[in-house]
């Protein structure tokens, strides 16, 4: 039995085909493509009464802090509109686009306005599903991994496919409502109805809100009255603008709806950019100054990007008559955001506010809101920066080029400021802009040396080149903080998303084919970016010592991401240094820095980028012995930039002799500390009975040894930070009285009661027992860690041995301690003293 009435609530991020289907569902256009509010429409379908809301979309990556505030409200306040609350709410998903991980949390987000209690009337409903073809729906659930698998089940695995292109959507709209009732009989027949509580809160504040915009209205009106009954308000002839703002803020849309046409390219660009021409029957410079990101402060932006914003004041002489700060409306803007856009425009100076003036872009998704509504909706984050340009706005419709008069509006509101300051533009102090200048101009200087430089080197190195260095496999590690690209770039060299971009707490290995090669890729644990090896966790650690032992003989080269838009100063290097250093010191030998974001630089070489940021990426990539390489992800031939880097690892290796990295002897992953005293005991055990077998075997007199195990925490030579641990094996045999007195390590003489170890001489009469000594050390240091230099270290450590005509008691040290006691033994013709056997296990792989 159908239901006589239905209500049914449409949410899905913008672009996701909620209007499209409203439309299909009451068979009429109904809804348009773009809206900030909810829009509802009723209609009869199928012998049933059906009433339709559309709420407003967010973008589909944005999650719910990255949505203004009048977005949310109008999402909640949906339901209001078909009261007492929907019987369905529908989320609305393309079938022809991914569906990822942080596309769910968006949903999630959104659905948790309502309450744990809506997923019970919810339904997953795709659009577009002819894109589907021969494909299932059930298909293309499974296909989409684990993110839309969780979604669909939150709905209790209610789903619906809409195909906009079918001839009978009669059909498909029956069908669809026959699910709903189904639902709705499920749970009683009841509806969704959401806290009454809530409700209010937000229609209170929206009250609240208008109210306020109303007055900031009033007050704007006043204040441009007052300024053009004092001052008048004569045009100025030309026009000099300066556009500032963040990445991806609207400002070569902008640049190109002043002068309605496209007079700018729709792209990433690391310089300024001028364009002069005709606007609104005025004569217009416009320069657009490169962007930052928008939660980045000044100290995380590249000094290149700094000095380009402080350089655009010079590219429109004698200044600019204004500086309009692009910002979107169809996104937040919170406190990071405000003090973000403070640093970078005092770049130019405390007293730019007074030239300043705001500039809303995507003015569509407003809709009919007022932009004095958004501005109090958003909070004081954005009103402070309002009432810091002087209460001075202005909202462009990117999308209707044709629209001159909100152009004509906009030049009319620089003319009110340009005569608020005495007809004058603003000026920076001459000296400062030289200054930026001359820098400038060493930088490229400098830049234009080291790819000079560079490429002498490589041509060098490839004259050198022959079939034997002709590698058909590359073992790569990837390495650098968290956040620097190492999952991307490891997609763009393997040409597949074999990589997470959500990131691991361990190593990852991908292998496959790129450029003709067998290329192994390990991903290694990032860090944070500005935080000391001591503070990164132990696992972190452990697994980017582990990730060399994930390549079969050694990585041929280590790859350093570094991210190309971000600053890298002294506290970056420095945590580079401590972390790559965890593989010896000799890493950087194999080590290539790669730059990824290489879109972000635009027409600026990474050479300029490199001489601009300063000593302190100069000085890794100097470590590197200058080799780098960048990737652009935005590029449509990443196939060349891919064989290009293997030939840059092919000619480091030219360099290396074709050696690749082995790690040194002392490092070794550390054991836990219980599965340590374990192994400790066990060797123990092992030493102490092959010397009790040897002192039973032979007539001379039982001699005692005495093992130690030194860690990262006591050795001298190493620092508890590095996280390793060096193989410090003490075997010791002396006299009673005497103390172990380590060998001098610079290889001098060592003296003990006037012997002297400087000359070798031959064993006799206990040969056997040193040959099962060795044994003895052979064994211990296999046991802890494969350490194989004991022949060439350890015998020269030795100092070697000496006679003694008798014999005093012999002191016994017990395993791990240095409490002494003493015990009798039978004088014998020969005694011989080892003072100290070091074994160390430099040069082995692990």
């Amino acid at each position: 039995m159908c239901l006589s009435e239905l209500r049914l609530l449409l949410l899905g991020n913008k672009a996701a085909g909620k209007s499209s289907v409203g439309n299909a569902i009451l068979g009429r256009d109904e809804f348009s493509s773009t809206t900030a509010q909810c829009v509802r429409r009723q209609g009869e379908v199928a012998g049933r009464h059906i009433t339709v809301v559309e709420a407003p979309g967010w973008w589909k990556n944005y999650l719910v802090k990255d949505t203004p505030e009048l977005n949310k409200q109008e999402i909640i306040l949906s339901t209001s509109l078909c009261p007492p609350g929907p019987h369905a709410v529908l989320i609305v998903l393309r079938v022809d686009s991914s569906f990822t991980e942080t596309n769910r949390r968006a949903v999630e987000e959104r659905l948790g306005f309502f309450g744990e209690t809506v997923w019970r009337h919810t339904m997953v409903l795709f659009s577009f599903g002819d894109c589907l073809g021969e494909t299932s729906i059930e298909q293309h659930i499974k296909n989409q991994m684990g993110a839309l698998q969780w979604l669909v089940e939150k709905c209790g695995n209610r789903y619906h496919v809409f195909n906009n292109k079918t001839m009978d959507k009669g059909a498909q709209v029956v069908t669809l409502l026959e699910k709903i009732e189904e639902m709705v009989r499920e749970h009683g027949g009841g509806h969704f109805e959401m806290e009454k509580s809530l409700l209010y809160a937000v229609e209170r504040r929206r009250r609240m809100d208008e109210k306020e915009a109303n007055e900031r209205i009033k007050r704007v009106c006043r204040q441009r009255e007052t300024l053009l009954y004092k001052m008048g308000i004569p045009s100025t002839p030309q026009l000099r603008i300066i556009l500032l703002g963040h990445r991806h803020a609207g400002k070569t849309s902008a640049g190109n709806t002043i002068f309605s046409r496209e007079k700018y390219e729709l792209r990433r660009t690391a310089g300024c950019v001028k364009k002069q021409g005709e606007a609104a029957g005025r004569e217009v410079t416009v320069v657009e100054a490169p962007g930052w990101w928008n939660n980045y402060l000044v100290k995380d932006t590249p000094e290149r990007t700094k000095l380009e914003i402080l350089l655009s004041m010079s590219v429109c002489p004698p200044g600019p008559h204004a500086l309009l700060l692009v910002i979107r409306v169809d996104g937040s803007f919170i406190e990071i955001n405000r003090g973000a856009i403070e640093e970078h425009v005092e770049l130019l100076g405390e007293r730019v506010w007074g030239h300043t003036m705001v500039l809303f872009t995507c003015g569509d998704w407003l809709g009919d809101t007022a932009i004095e509504q958004h501005i109090q909706s958003e909070g004081n984050a954005l009103q402070w920066l309002i009432e810091k340009c002087g209460n001075r706005y202005h909202v462009l419709d990117n999308n209707s080029w044709e629209n001159v008069s909100q152009v004509t509006e906009l030049l009319e509101k620089i003319d009110e400021m340009v005569s608020g300051n005495g007809g004058n533009h603003y000026n920076i102090d001459p000296v400062f802009l030289e200054t930026a200048t001359e820098r400038q101009k060493t930088d490229n200087e400098r830049a234009k040396q080291l790819l000079m430089k560079v490429q002498d080197k490589r041509k060098t190195l490839r004259s050198l080149m022959d079939d034997t260095h002709c590698f058909s496999e590359l073992r790569m590690i990837l390495l650098g903080c968290r956040y620097a690209g190492k999952s991307s770039s490891g997609n763009t060299i393997l040409a597949g998303q074999e990589f997470d971009l959500r990131g691991t707490g361990g190593c990852v290995k991908r292998q496959g084919e790129a450029a003709g090669k067998q290329i192994t890729l390990i991903e290694a644990p990032g860090w944070l970016r500005s935080r000391p090896a001591e503070l990164t966790p132990e696992s972190d650690k452990t697994e980017i010592i582990h990730s060399l032992s994930l390549c079969h003989l050694g990585p041929h080269s280590l790859l350093l991401v570094i991210q190309a838009d971000t600053s890298f100063t002294e506290k970056h290097r420095r945590t580079v240094e401590e972390h790559m250093e965890l593989l010896g010191e000799r890493v950087w030998s194999h080590t290539i820095v790669l730059f990824t974001c290489g879109d972000s630089l635009g027409e600026t070489t990474i050479e300029q980028h490199i001489e601009s940021e300063g000593e302190a990426l100069q000085w890794i990539v100097e470590t590197c012995q200058n080799r780098y390489h960048v990737l652009n992800n935005e590029r449509g031939d990443r196939g060349f930039m891919v064989a290009e880097l293997f030939e840059k690892i092919e000619e480091m290796l030219v360099g290396n002799n074709g050696v690749y990295y082995r790690s040194p002897g002392n490092l070794f992953l550390r054991p836990a500390p219980d599965r340590l005293e374990r192994k400790l005991k066990k060797e123990k055990k092992k030493v102490m009975m092959m010397v009790q077998e040897q002192n039973a075997k032979t007539e001379q007199a039982p001699v005692d040894i005495i093992v130690s195990m030194q860690s990262a925490e006591t050795h001298g030579n190493l620092k508890e930070k590095e996280h390793l641990s060096l193989a410090n094996l003490d075997i010791h045999i002396q006299k009673a009285g005497s103390m172990p007195t380590p060998l001098n390590s610079g290889g001098g003489n060592t003296s003990d009661s006037g012997s002297d170890y400087g000359s070798e001489t031959s064993l006799t009469g206990s040969s056997n027992f040193y040959t099962s000594l060795m044994s003895v050390v052979s064994s211990v240091s296999s046991g802890i860690g494969s350490l194989r230099n004991l022949a060439t270290k350890g015998i020269n450590k030795l100092q070697l041995f000496k006679t003694r005509p008798d014999l005093s008691p012999v002191t016994v040290v017990q395993w791990g301690t240095l409490s002494p006691h003493r015990k009798k033994v039978p004088v014998s013709e020969q005694l011989v003293k080892i003072d100290r056997i070091v074994v160390e296990n430099s040069g082995v792989m692990f």
